[in-house]
């Protein structure tokens, strides 16, 4: 519905260091060039040393600099959608940050500007989520006021709707139960889902999977790679055992065939408790909670924590550096109102499609408990109604005398 973007001021202001490096640059290329003196010859020194040389690759990586604050610039953005505030900060290829607060959570959009940021048009942008979140901020943002307008302009506008909708729903269904229900709210992304595979696929559900309503992630592969390490390295190790040991004799046949068995032993059930550690984290979502599993092998440890859907107050997605953004990881954080704190998913695939699963699934949440609340305030209604209908009737007539 808008965006704002940053004024060519917060470029400027970024960009006063690479730019005085160039002056830099330029003044002592200039200097050199003019203190140029002809040998005993008369001849004129070359334009082109060493010096020279060393300026210009200094001068071509301030240029480099500028560039990536450019794009920076250019990638940075505060959104109004038609269902939330979005603050999108990508750092060129190598990372980025999706800060969101649905607009029926919004509590308020603050703007200041003061000097010459009311002189040059640009000014700060604070937006306010109810609960505990951290409020979106947005710095020299361009004509704040405008966005300050359109922001709250949608977000009365959502909640009007939304009650409205509600409202129709319950109404509806009292009144004519016959006709068609409303739409719930659905879950497009749910489509692309997988159920469990099979064979290896099953073994290692790298992929988020859809069963019975209930979205299960595991960690990425990344995660599964890195605590394969340490086995894979006692593997190694006991190849070289089983090629040195009978070549150099230390002990006997017999110890030395039982020390490669327990090695052998050792290093697989290490490989194996790895590899289901890794399976035993598990991030789930279902139509009312969001679960974090964390659970050690042959059940020794399981750490479980949940979050009723109502009580998320804002879910935030980043990918920490280049190489996530590359492979496709990052973290998902789930900030709520409870007393529990705030839940994070670590390293799980595609955060921003789990952001917004996540944020549909809390749409479709408060959409059936506001159904329910105003189902509650229809039952109060049809029962004074029918308690009021009853005292309006006139008394029965007495008995006839005989």
């Amino acid at each position: 519905m808008y965006l704002a973007h940053r004024h060519w001021m917060a470029l400027a202001l970024r960009g006063l260091a690479p730019i005085a490096g160039l002056v830099v640059v330029a003044g002592i290329f200039v200097v050199r060039l003019l203190a140029r003196q002809p040998d005993f010859l008369g001849r004129q020194p070359a334009v082109f040393d060493l010096l020279v040389l060393v300026l210009v690759l200094v001068a071509l990586g301030f240029g480099v600099w500028l560039v990536y604050l450019y794009f920076d610039w250019r990638n940075d953005f505060l959104i109004v959608s038609n269902k939330r505030l979005i603050h999108e900060d990508r750092t060129l290829f190598f990372s980025f940050r999706y800060k969101t607060i649905p607009l029926d959570r919004v509590q308020n959009v603050n703007i200041r500007s003061e000097g010459l940021q009311k002189f040059f048009g640009y000014g700060r942008i604070e937006a306010q989520a109810s609960g505990l979140s951290a409020p979106i901020v947005f710095e020299r943002a361009v004509r704040p006021a405008q966005f300050q307008k359109q922001a709250m302009h949608e977000i009365q506008r959502e909640k009007r709707e939304q009650e409205q909708l509600r409202l129709k729903a319950a109404v509806q269904k009292r009144v004519a139960p016959q006709a068609p229900p409303m739409l719930v709210p659905s879950v497009p992304i749910e489509k692309s889902l997988g159920s469990p595979g099979k064979g290896l696929a099953a073994f290692f559900p790298f992929e988020p999977i859809l069963v019975n309503g209930v979205v299960t992630w595991h960690r990425h592969w990344v995660a599964l790679i890195k605590n394969l390490v340490a086995p894979l390295l006692i593997l190694a190790g006991w190849l070289a055992a089983l090629v040195l040991l009978p070549r150099i004799a230390l002990f006997g046949a017999t110890i030395t065939a039982i020390f490669l068995v327990v090695f052998l032993g050792v290093a697989l059930f290490f490989l194996w408790w790895q590899i289901e550690d890794w399976r035993n984290d598990v991030y789930m979502l279902d139509p009312s909670r969001v679960i974090d599993v964390e659970s050690k092998p042959l059940g020794l440890f399981e750490d479980r924590r949940e979050a009723s859907l109502g009580a998320i107050q804002n879910v935030s997605a980043s990918s920490p550096n280049f190489v996530a953004q590359i492979l496709g990881y990052g973290n998902v954080l789930i900030e709520t109102a409870g007393t529990s704190g705030n839940l994070t998913f670590y390293t799980v695939p595609n955060p921003e499609q789990v952001q917004r699963m996540i944020f549909e699934y809390v749409d479709r949440f408060k959409w059936n408990q506001r159904e329910r609340d105003w189902n509650n305030s229809l039952t109060i209604v049809e029962s004074y109604v029918q308690l009021y209908e009853q005292l309006r009737q006139p008394p029965p007539p007495p008995p006839p005398t005989p």
